[in-house]
């Protein structure tokens, strides 16, 4: 469950009572989302890939694919993540549904030039990118040659009701990460801050929340630091708003992103937040006012902008109070999924689908 699969269950759940029918579907095995999707109302499906690079299963799966579509007639296919796109625009393609849509929810640093090439040549198929920060509608146009008027920008949002109060009342500052463990998010830069951090402030502890690939790898680092006793790593968290409210600072370490629902959750429990300065977050942070921006690949900066941050509670306290300002302002899920099914509307009105 990373913040692609958060944003689809909470925009199910803000789209209740629309005048669509849904359906979620995804081609791996690889956590609860087709479950939580079930739980609220839509319907679920799995053409499970094993072995994403065999021609021949993926093949079968968009055969799969096409039948699904033309049996439940679906209208709109909404898809997220790059190989996903390219099977889903085949798929629309081949079946003549009538609109599709590109979820461009990061910066995709790691896309090679037939990448590139790829979302294209299949970019014909599709009606409508959405963005969810702007920087990724500057990539779309410079790097992949996408017409910038088939672009528009909608950023996530949360229910503002979701934020526990905070009641941070240990001796012991937290300092803490929500992220799942993977090659972009960078761990490793708050492990070796860490012990700057100490030095100021000995009774500090840190909690790096998820799962993921390069976990082994942190929990390896960790050690040989020997900096065991300072760090939790709880796993998985299905509710991470019991951890977020106990939190003193919030920290993303990361080389690529998109508009990090981990940020905008953080600043919804009016957390001071340090981030890298990346892709959409500096959409999200105002620096020096509701957070602090570092440059990436410096534990240095971090561990010197945490410090300030604990070494003045008061300006800590008033950056949490203005990040939770701009959150409740201008990233609802109501703002975020209003806009996404007038697109929708505007869409099936213009193919004649609706009147």
């Amino acid at each position: 469950m990373g913040g692609t699969e958060t944003m689809i269950l909470r925009f199910l759940e803000a789209a209740t009572n629309s005048r669509f029918n849904f359906y979620v579907a995804a081609f791996f095995l690889n956590g609860p989302l087709l479950d939580e999707a079930t739980k609220r109302g839509a319907k679920t499906c799995l053409f499970q890939i094993t072995k994403r690079y065999n021609v021949f299963q993926l093949i079968a799966v968009l055969i799969k694919l096409c039948r699904y579509l033309k049996s439940n007639k679906i209208d709109i296919v909404h898809m997220y993540g790059f190989w996903t796109n390219i099977l889903g625009r085949l798929a629309i393609k081949l079946t003549k549904t009538p609109i599709g849509i590109t979820g461009q929810r990061t910066e995709d640093n790691w896309r090679k030039w037939y990448h590139s090439y790829l979302d294209r040549i299949t970019s014909r198929w599709v009606d409508l990118y959405i963005s969810v920060f702007n920087k990724g509608k500057e990539l779309l146009v410079k790097r992949d040659r996408i017409p910038e008027n088939k672009i528009v920008v909608i950023h996530n949002g949360i229910d503002l009701n979701w934020a526990f109060d905070r009641h941070n009342d240990c001796v012991s500052p937290l300092i803490g990460m929500v992220a799942m463990f993977s090659p972009f998010k960078t761990h490793k830069e708050l492990i070796q801050a860490a012990p700057k951090i100490i030095e100021k402030f000995p009774q500090v502890k840190f909690i790096l929340v998820g799962g993921g690939t390069t976990k082994k790898e942190s929990v390896q680092f960790i050690s040989k630091l020997g900096l065991n006793s300072y760090f939790l790593m709880p796993g998985l968290v299905n509710n991470v708003r019991p951890i977020l409210s106990t939190l003193s600072v919030f920290v993303l370490a990361t080389h690529s992103e998109g508009l990090p629902v981990s940020v905008i959750e953080a600043m919804a429990h009016r957390l001071p937040v340090v981030a890298s300065k990346v892709g959409g977050i500096p959409e999200l942070i105002d620096d020096g006012v509701t957070g602090i921006l570092i440059e990436p690949n410096n534990p240095e900066q971090l561990a010197s902008a945490i410090t300030e941050l604990l070494q003045n509670p008061d300006k800590a306290k008033a950056m949490g109070n203005k990040a939770r300002e701009k959150i409740m302002r201008d990233f609802s899920i109501q703002k975020m999924s209003s806009k996404i099914l007038s697109y929708y509307i505007d869409l099936a009105k213009n193919k004649g689908i609706v009147s």
